[in-house]
């Protein structure tokens, strides 16, 4: 039960988070630890949001704390340095988001507090996935295993370029879909429609890669075994396109984003999810 409440606590965090950027809510609490020198800042729509941001971020941080401790006595050997190297990245994050605030939110740090926060997540679904009570799986690369982590690896990417979009307000630079200002290739490289366009062709990248993955299921043994998860990534994708669509042709409403990040974390945790069973299936046998 603790592993399914962290994890769900966690991926709130990152969806509220994607709420306070597009409520133009993050320095509605302009210091930091408190918020406007209170613990109980005063009433106002735009200052809760953000509050019940810190809120979330203090829940999961003690879930995670708890349950990282919980791993590290049940890991053996080297992989105590899993839970260890979470709680470290914890700290670091919430030094970083302090330091963010206190920085008016600039647009490198504000990615980089991101990435380290979908790092944070990744971590928390290995701990909920693995829970020592057997020989743990070392770092697996067989098999599809490989498979598994590049794509995770490109999704992670993807997500980390759709928060420097948001922070850049480069997420209408394309306001067309599916080609960009008219063009495939849009005549103008640089700057945000450069930015937009890497995002976009990543994700493009992304959608070959699944669905080659779901025709090769057909024809190959082993791969047929996750074929429920690969069908479940194929639906998720195709969602997110449309809410891709969604985002642009809405002017970046903050639910539709809300949903698009939704979908982006789901997507991640598909796939890391397939990958950490392969990796208990290949230590099994």
């Amino acid at each position: 039960m603790l592993e399914k409440i962290t994890v769900a606590v966690i991926f709130l965090l990152l969806v509220w988070g994607n709420i306070v950027a597009g409520l133009k809510a993050g320095l509605a609490c302009p210091d930091w630890p408190l918020c406007h020198g209170e613990v109980l800042p005063p009433f106002r729509w735009d200052i809760y949001i953000e509050f019940f941001h810190r809120l979330i971020g203090a829940t999961g941080g003690i879930l995670l704390i708890v349950l990282s401790y919980k791993r590290f006595r049940e890991y053996p050997r080297l992989t105590k340095l899993i839970p260890i190297v979470t709680v470290a990245l914890l700290i670091f994050q919430i030094t970083l988001g302090g330091i963010v605030v206190l920085m008016k939110l600039p647009v490198d740090l504000t990615t980089f507090h991101f990435a380290i926060a979908l790092l944070i997540f990744t971590l928390t679904l290995y701990l909920a996935s693995f829970d020592g009570k057997i020989d743990m799986p070392s770092f697996s690369l067989s098999n599809f295993g490989w498979l598994f982590f590049f794509l995770a690896l490109l999704i992670y990417v993807q997500a980390v370029l759709g928060a420097y979009v948001r922070h850049t307000d480069a997420g209408l630079a394309c306001p067309d879909f599916p080609k960009c200002l008219g063009h495939w290739v849009p005549p103008v490289l640089r700057e945000i429609v450069l930015t937009h366009y890497i995002h976009r062709s990543v994700a493009y990248l992304i959608f070959l890669v699944v669905f080659s993955v779901f025709f090769y299921s057909f024809i190959n043994r082993q791969l047929r075994h996750f074929r429920s998860e690969i069908i479940l990534l194929v639906i998720l994708i195709f969602l997110q396109i449309l809410v891709g669509v969604g985002v642009v042709h809405s002017k970046l409403f903050f639910v539709i984003t809300a949903i698009h990040i939704s979908l982006a974390l789901l997507i991640l945790g598909t796939v890391l999810y397939t990958w950490f069973q392969e990796m208990k299936e290949s230590h099994a046998s």
